[in-house]
This record gives structure tokens, C-alpha cells and sequence, in this order.
């Protein structure tokens, strides 16, 4: 290690003590035990043992193995299994964002030299914190010939001091078991084959939960399920065709959910407004109805008062938990927060589910949205628990439904608070019809 032999070409001759290879296939032994179930439930049942190992691992204090099983499970052959983590009851899913949160490389893996700090042996510790420590010290100080610089000589012999002292560590109460031990051996990896097994891994994983297809018309009524309508909520810029030309396809035959406005984000767009008396058109105003207006998005802002800006920006965003209260006006058996990016825009909420089991940022959400929640009505409510600052509700009387969302502060849900408010009241103000027909 002092010779930072694991970074040249000649790693696999030099540093076979460094186990980097037993790592690898740990971790590819995980997601192919995992995909072996034959079933969303049998997949889950082997999920849930492997998260079971893993906490095993982390009271016998082998971070190494426990690295490699925590990264199977997060690798994106089995993160993409939905219905096999639906599964997972929530004792072993919060046993595993805990698991996670461990080796989160936040501030130079923080959490887990913290933890290492106050452990005794036996230890098995991750070997990448220090060849990471390494590097930078290498890179910091580099040895061109000659004696060694003293701040190198004295940084290095501290992480080896420390290793060698990890080094002594034995589970002497551990009983090896002679058919376990063949098992595991007898599992083999190639180097030279990594980007093969992967292939194979994830098309394994497509095939036992293909991609779920876009969505029809007779979706949910808070799911977006227009075309127009997710094209115009998306970011990617490859989608940018459908936001600037809102055309929209011809579909032979009638339907009874066509009918019943299931596609009516779309139907300002095409159709133009008419006198109620003498069916006359009449002139176009400045705010238009179509979600085309969505792609000029701004970033996290207030609400704005102004009503052409409510329709072609959006007036607030950033990372809600959600949590059902009630539910057609009944109280769900089960509820729990849910993490979503939430946009405000217009009188709708656009909800983005998460990609990962962590992050607050943008790029830590799905680009598509899941589903939009209309506001008409509605009231904002902030939170009663003094302890619970960062909470404020929303209930739809109509619907009769109740939601608690909670911010990533107190500052950040009054923000929500103040904005919705305000948006429900100029909703309300400007929804008062005008009196067209005069007696005098």
C-alpha cells in the first residue's frame, strides 16, 4: 500500500491482499442470487435475507463484505425492481437506508470514519476509505526520488499504523462450516468478463420486470397520463419537440372515458373561447391553458401574484414528504411519508417520485412526472405540534381527502404555506363570474 502499487497496471500481481477481488464477486454474487427468484415475492424473500446479512456484517463489524452486499443491492439491476422491493416490509427497508447511510461518501465518508473511531477489534474495515486517504496524500505530496518528504512519510505510516492494527483482528467465536465454506469458494469471477456479467445481470433484470408502459387514458384521475401532458412536465431535452409542437394524434373510435374529460389539459390548446350569447369568438387572452408553458420553469422562487406569471412559470419547487391522513374521507391502514419533488404550477401540485433512497436536490427525482394534484378548493392548513414546525396539511373537502407534507425546514414550509395560501386566493378571487346579462 505504501508503494501505491494497487493504482498501477500491475495491480492485480501486487495487491491481492487488498481482497479487492473478493469484493467484486460478493457483489456480483448478491444480484445474481437475487434475480434467481422466480417470482416478485421469492425475489423479495432473498432481498430481505441478504439485508439480514448485512446487518449481521455490521455488528460483526466487516465493513468490507457489508460494502460489497450493500452495493449489490443498490446496483441498478435490482434498485430497478419495483415490484420486488414493494415487497419488503418496512422494518427491513429502514434497516437498509440505515445500512446505506453508513457508506454515504457525503464530507469524505464521514458516517463511517466516525463509527470506525469508536469500534474495538475485531474489525474488517472498508479498504477504500484508506486507499482513498492514500491517494490524495500521494497526489498532495508526491514522492519524485530520494529521501521522502516528511509530511508524506509522517501521513502515510499513520494509515498504516492503523491498518496493521486491523490486521490483527480475529473472530476466534466464529465456527467455520465446511459445506458454506465450498459454497463460497466455488463462486468464480473473471476480471476480464465484469462488463459481461453486468450485460447479462441486467437484461436478466428486464426480462423478470420489464419496463412498465406509458399509461392509458383510463388511468387515476390524479396520474398523468396525457401524452402532451407528461411532454410538457419533462426536462429532458430530447423531449423538447413535444413541448413546442402540441400536436396531438388522432385516435379512431370513441371511447366513454374520452368523453368524460379525461384529456382536458389539452382542449384549451385547440379550441378557442365563445360569447355565451351569440356564440361569436372572442380575443385571445395573454394566458393560455395548455402545460406546454411548463418548460419555462424557474427555480425555487415565490409565488408570484401576477396572473400570466402563475401560467408560464413555475412558482415554487423542491423536495416534499407526503404523508396521506385521509382518504376518501377514511384513514388509511398504512401511512407513511413518501419523498417527492413537488412543483407548483398554477393551481396544481406535479409530484416527481425519487430515483434514489436519499437526496433532497433535483437530480436526485425522476424527470417524468408521477402524478398532478389540482388545488381548487382546497385549503392549506400549517401544523398544530409545535415540535413539527416544518409541517403544514392540505384537505380537499370536496374529495374529501387530507394530506400532511413536511419541508426540509420551518423556513421552507412556511414558504409553501405563504404560496399556496396566496394562490388559493387569487383562485378564489378570480373564479367570482362576471354578470354578462344587464337589466337596466
Amino acid at each position: 500500500m505504501a508503494k501505491m502499487r494497487y493504482s498501477e497496471m500491475s495491480k492485480d500481481i501486487s495487491c491481492d491482499s487488498l481482497s479487492t477481488l473478493r469484493l467484486i464477486e460478493v457483489s456480483f454474487w448478491t444480484v445474481q442470487e437475487v434475480l434467481s427468484g422466480t417470482s416478485p415475492k421469492h425475489r423479495a424473500e432473498i432481498l430481505s435475507h441478504f439485508i439480514k446479512i448485512g446487518k449481521k456484517l455490521y455488528e460483526l463489524n466487516n465493513f468490507h463484505s457489508l460494502f460489497a452486499v450493500i452495493s449489490a443491492l443498490q446496483s441498478v439491476s435490482v434498485y430497478r425492481l419495483t415490484k420486488t422491493w414493494n415487497h419488503i416490509s418496512k422494518k427491513d427497508k429502514s434497516t437498509f437506508d440505515k445500512l446505506a447511510e453508513v457508506f454515504s461518501d457525503t464530507n469524505n465518508w464521514q458516517n463511517l470514519r466516525e463509527h470506525m473511531e469508536n469500534l474495538k477489534l475485531p474489525c474488517i474495515p472498508y479498504l477504500g476509505v484508506f486507499l482513498t486517504d492514500l491517494v490524495y496524500i500521494d497526489m498532495a505530496h508526491p514522492h519524485l526520488g530520494g529521501l521522502e518528504p516528511e509530511q508524506r512519510k509522517l501521513k502515510m505510516n499513520n494509515i498504516l499504523r492503523i491498518v496493521s492494527n486491523l490486521q490483527q483482528s480475529r473472530y476466534t467465536s466464529l465456527s467455520p462450516l465446511p459445506h458454506i465454506q465450498r459454497y463460497l469458494h466455488s463462486v468464480r469471477y473473471i476480471d476480464e468478463l465484469q462488463k459481461f456479467v453486468e450485460d447479462d445481470q441486467y437484461k436478466l433484470s428486464l426480462k423478470l420486470e420489464p419496463p412498465s408502459p406509458v399509461p392509458s387514458s383510463s388511468s387515476s384521475r390524479e396520474s398523468v397520463s396525457d401524452m402532451m401532458t407528461v411532454a410538457s412536465l419533462n426536462l429532458s431535452p430530447a423531449k423538447a419537440a413535444l413541448r413546442l409542437q402540441p400536436v396531438i394524434k388522432f385516435v379512431p373510435g370513441h371511447r366513454k372515458c374520452r368523453s368524460l374529460g379525461t384529456n382536458v389539459f389539452n382542449k384549451p390548446c385547440g379550441s378557442r373561447p365563445l360569447h355565451l350569447l351569440d356564440d361569436s369568438v372572442l380575443e385571445e387572452s395573454g394566458c393560455g391553458g395548455g402545460l406546454g408553458l411548463l418548460s419555462h420553469s424557474t427555480h425555487l422562487a415565490p409565488a408570484s401574484t401576477g396572473q400570466d406569471e402563475a401560467c408560464d412559470t413555475v412558482s415554487l419547487q423542491g423536495c416534499l414528504r407526503r404523508k396521506t391522513v385521509l382518504k376518501d374521507g377514511r384513514k388509511p391502514t398504512v401511512a407513511a411519508w413518501q419523498r417527492y419533488w413537488v412543483q407548483l404550477w398554477a393551481t396544481a401540485l406535479v409530484f416527481y417520485l425519487p430515483k434514489t433512497f436519499k437526496g433532497c436536490e433535483r437530480s436526485d427525482f425522476k424527470r417524468d412526472p408521477c402524478k398532478m394534484t389540482p388545488l381548487s378548493g382546497c385549503l392549506v392548513t400549517l401544523g398544530h405540534n409545535p415540535l413539527h414546525s416544518d409541517v403544514f396539511l392540505i384537505r380537499d373537502p370536496h374529495r374529501s381527502n387530507m394530506y400532511k407534507f413536511k419541508a426540509i425546514s420551518e423556513e421552507a414550509a412556511l414558504v409553501w404555506y405563504n404560496s399556496l395560501q396566496q394562490m388559493l386566493t387569487d383562485n378564489t378571487t378570480g373564479a367570482t363570474p362576471t354578470n354578462l346579462i344587464s337589466f337596466d
